[in-house]
């Protein structure tokens, strides 16, 4: 098992007639599923406008907990159960770290000014904390860098605090505003 935390983006298509049986469905899968091993958290966003899509994001410890939780007999107990009210179960199973790069699925994507716009977001104050805040470190520390090393740091802190902490949370954040 690797220390990167695994992630599942599960779809389903329901039939607008089972809703209501659907959402009483996934309460029993989400209980199920908290109980397996290196389970973390889950995410639902619910479906917006006419088409009946859920969105399920469950985090586990690790890559390998997910893809035994989505391959479980318990999940496919409970997908067997769900046949007459989901149209569609689509599952895709990452590290965290790549999960944000990718669309759920080929027809789901994301607006790329939206892509733009949430990345230039977390680009700017970042660009303009992490030079300030290592520039006053090293000073207090009386060390004094290369322009080329300070640079080669800067970009390694922007790029390693937006691929494993900022982009993750900010795209669960507005997970709904970017799949509109």
């Amino acid at each position: 098992m690797n220390n990167e935390t695994g992630v599942s983006v599960i779809v389903h298509e329901v039939n607008p007639q089972y809703q209501a049986l659907y959402e009483q469905w996934m309460i029993k899968a989400i209980e199920a599923h908290r109980k397996f091993p290196g389970y973390l958290a889950t995410d639902i966003v619910k479906p917006i406008g006419q088409q009946l899509r859920y969105v399920i994001i469950l985090r586990f410890d690790s890559k390998d907990h997910v893809l035994a939780w989505l391959k479980s007999e318990v999940r496919q107990s409970l997908l067997r159960k769900s046949l007459p009210w989901l149209r569609q179960d689509y599952y895709r199973a990452d590290d965290d770290s790549k999960f944000w790069f990718e669309p759920l699925q080929s027809r789901v994507t994301v607006a790329r000014w939206k892509q733009w716009l949430l990345s230039w977001g977390i680009v700017l104050p970042l660009s303009i904390f992490i030079p300030w805040a290592l520039s006053a470190f090293l000073e207090l520390l009386q060390l004094n860098l290369p322009a080329w090393l300070l640079k080669v740091l800067i970009a390694g802190l922007v790029s390693m605090t937006m691929v494993y902490w900022l982009m993750p949370l900010t795209t669960r954040t507005l997970s709904r505003w970017l799949l509109r």
